[in-house]
């Protein structure tokens, strides 16, 4: 069984609906007749929140979700203060649909939102195509600067090149923070789990910080630009995530950030190993393939399945295969995806036995991720070559570092870079507060 929800400010992002209700799907955009939208419900945080007023010929605007009844009371516990009552919803196409929807009652502040929350109401308004005078005369409004971390808005795929230009900042600067790859942040963009949408949601601060909150696992990815502190994320997130998030990508040689986390009540409970290699310094191993077996780029679709076998086997994927090959080619139509830096050892008869994908960056570093080898083929060499293949690529690219991260339990992925010839560069750690008592 499932509701209908007409959602009308900030869970109009597809993000913040679905960290609260999983399950929701779009209906239709709709209008409510007789309301009117205004910033007036007092927030816990003392700012105004988007609430629902009577006005005679006045319309709301917004969408009509489809929800299972089991997450009704996830909703309810996401709109606290307000009360949830049934209207009628006029759908685009003139359908009358009965739908929740939630108001604050009493009488209202005069205080203004925060400026997030409405960079947040306009960014869902926007995405699912909202009336623009509507978005204009009634959701844009004056804000007040967040007294935490100002100048936070939502971010999408539209804003992937900004966000990796903040992440190039940091690896182009030698400091003891750690920042994940550009590479990194266009791989969890486009190569998304399909079972979570919008599992990750994507937050910045133009020009200065990227921050990325899973909402299921409760994670929180902070990075600021060199000269800009990363702590103030931090807190904006965890107020996000009701202050259980998990911080994640601290180096063990950033001092200042271990230290802030300690005195917070934080613990180290997962370890990542970084392996580095130097692409100006260290010489790469001539490469040794069995007879017949080639290492080259990835030829396009037509070898998307074979490639997409061998990382549902390497990873141990419990994810159908039709629904694994269409993330897989998702990415390859991505405008993130470069073919010549997708490679694969690949058998005579055509298949796939291990693969890689590297990024680039101005900064000169070069990230790989993913990186894998069908068990089938353990202890072949073939990962081996392909590795070594890849480096050479990226050195002819220009690059001068290349990066690959493992978790550090994984004792045959560290085994393995230690191997082939990778140095040990160090700890990136995740950091939670145990539960209280």
């Amino acid at each position: 069984m499932s509701f209908r929800y007409f959602a009308y400010g900030s869970n109009l992002w597809p993000a913040q609906i679905r960290s609260r209700c999983p399950t929701a799907a779009v209906l239709g955009l709709a209008t409510m007749s007789g309301w009117s939208a205004v910033y007036d419900k007092p927030g816990a945080d003392g700012t105004a929140k988007l609430n629902l007023r009577e006005a005679d010929g006045s319309d709301v605007h917004g969408v009509v979700y489809e929800i299972d009844d089991v997450e009704r009371s996830a909703l309810d516990l996401a709109e606290p203060g307000y009360t949830p009552f049934v209207l009628d919803a006029t759908l685009a196409s003139g359908e009358v649909v009965e739908a929740l929807t939630y108001r604050w009652e009493p009488e209202g502040t005069a205080g203004a939102p925060v400026d997030w929350y409405v960079a947040m109401v306009d960014a869902g308004a926007v995405y699912h195509g909202l009336d623009d005078a509507y978005i204009a005369q009634r959701l844009r409004v004056g804000v007040r600067p967040d007294t935490v971390a100002s100048g936070v808005v939502p971010a999408s795929a539209e804003d992937l090149p900004a966000m990796q230009e903040v992440l190039s900042k940091c690896l182009s600067v030698d400091t003891p923070r750690y920042a994940v790859h550009p590479g990194d942040l266009a791989w969890w963009m486009w190569h998304d789990d399909p079972r979570h949408p919008d599992r990750l949601s994507y937050w910045m601060i133009p020009g200065v910080a990227v921050l990325v909150l899973d909402a299921v696992a409760g994670e929180i990815s902070a990075f600021a630009a060199p000269g800009h502190p990363v702590r103030p994320l931090i807190e904006w997130a965890q107020r996000r995530l009701g202050g259980t998030g998990e911080v994640g990508w601290v180096a063990d040689s950033d001092q200042d950030l271990v230290e802030y986390l300690r005195e917070g009540g934080y613990e180290a409970v997962h370890t990542d190993r970084l392996y580095q290699w130097d692409l100006e310094v260290t010489e790469i191993p001539d490469i040794r393939l069995p007879s017949g077996w080639a290492l080259r780029p990835i030829v396009g679709d037509d070898e998307a399945n074979a490639r997409r076998a061998a990382s549902h086997a390497a990873f141990g994927s419990t994810m159908e295969p039709a629904m694994h090959l269409a993330r897989y080619l998702r990415l390859m139509r991505s405008p993130v995806y470069e073919r010549s830096r997708d490679l694969v050892a690949v058998s005579p008869a055509g298949r796939i036995a291990s693969f890689m994908i590297w990024w680039a960056d101005d900064s000169g570093i070069a990230q790989i991720e993913p990186f894998g080898t069908d068990p089938e083929f353990h202890r072949s060499g073939l990962g081996r070559a392909l590795i070594h293949y890849g480096l050479r690529r990226m050195l002819d690219s220009g690059m001068s570092l290349a990066r690959v991260i493992t978790d550090d339990f994984r004792s045959g992925a560290t085994a393995f870079y230690e191997a082939v010839g990778f140095a040990d560069a160090g700890r990136v750690r995740w950091w939670s507060k145990p539960p209280a008592g």
